[in-house]
């Protein structure tokens, strides 16, 4: 009877323990594809920002006037940035060829001036109103292109810019995030791609958007200002893909305080005092 009773235990110690060591194996392979596929996104990321990098090297020449030097470059790895969805590597070439076209034609005016003034003895020159509305298009599209390669440099000199998480929002989206991070959540700057196609890079606060950033909506819609606990919250502009816009003050997410709206020509459409997205006294002509 005893020789019995020992052989069931011993038969049943080896049921559990082959049970353990099978589990442990699912377990362990389970970690294994894991890692690798972390290793794969941080690799992927990592590709990304590399290419990021180059690209806002490039942005660098178009910032210091060298447009016939960036668009070269633009269009010679016209198709590798086209691998990164947020390139925008055909506004760029456009934008590229709009300012030398300017240039050029600045120069040009500037010339025809200079001989003009020559030919009737007039001492001094007199920058006509078209030359003044160029240079001032061109110092706003050089002003708008410095703030946004300053930003992004700074994003990509952090030195935790490499860390990867993923998490869920507040709004239930999944969340891709490179960054900065603290206590295993996102916290100071940081770029995010959302499972919506959305993309927010800016400020991060325990996983939410908190500070100044930019949203980037799929479908052409964007707002870039101020940020609290993962809602538009303070001084924003919100940008329609007609080519609209309201800058003022938000709370939670809504228009609320003092702020204008602008028609796509740029002109004034409202402008007051908004309450829950809604104009309730509008600014006297």
């Amino acid at each position: 009877m005893g020789n019995i009773k020992t052989t069931y235990l011993l038969c049943l110690l080896l049921a559990l323990t082959m049970g353990i060591t099978v589990s442990l194996l699912f377990k362990t392979k389970g970690l294994q594809n894991d890692l690798q596929e972390q290793i794969t996104t941080h690799e992927r990321f990592s590709e990304q920002i590399a290419l990021h990098q180059q690209l806002l090297d490039i942005d660098s020449l178009l910032v210091d006037g060298n447009y016939q030097q960036a668009l070269q470059s633009y269009r010679e790895q016209d198709r590798l940035f086209k691998e990164i969805s947020d390139s925008r590597i055909g506004l760029r070439i456009a934008l590229a060829e709009k300012m030398d076209d300017m240039h050029r034609q600045i120069v040009t005016d500037s010339f025809q001036e200079t001989e003009k003034s020559i030919d009737t003895n007039q001492v001094h020159m007199v920058a006509t109103p078209r030359e003044i509305k160029q240079y001032d298009s061109i110092s706003f599209a050089l002003e708008k292109a410095k703030v946004q390669l300053s930003r992004m440099r700074r994003l990509v000199q952090q030195k935790s810019f490499g860390e990867y998480l993923t998490f869920t929002s507040s709004k239930g989206s999944q969340v891709h995030y490179v960054g900065q991070v603290k206590n295993g959540k996102a916290q100071g700057q940081g770029v995010a791609i959302l499972s919506t196609g959305s993309r927010y890079e800016g400020e991060w606060k325990n996983n939410l958007r908190h500070g100044n950033g930019t949203f980037y909506w799929a479908d052409g819609q964007s707002y870039e200002g101020e940020y609290s606990n993962d809602k538009r919250h303070g001084i924003g502009t919100y940008h329609w893909s007609n080519g609209e816009k309201f800058v003022g003050l938000w709370k939670d997410d809504q228009r609320t305080g003092e702020g204008t709206f602008y028609g796509k020509d740029g002109k004034v459409v409202a402008s007051g005092i908004w309450e829950d997205d809604k104009l309730i006294a509008a600014n006297k002509p």
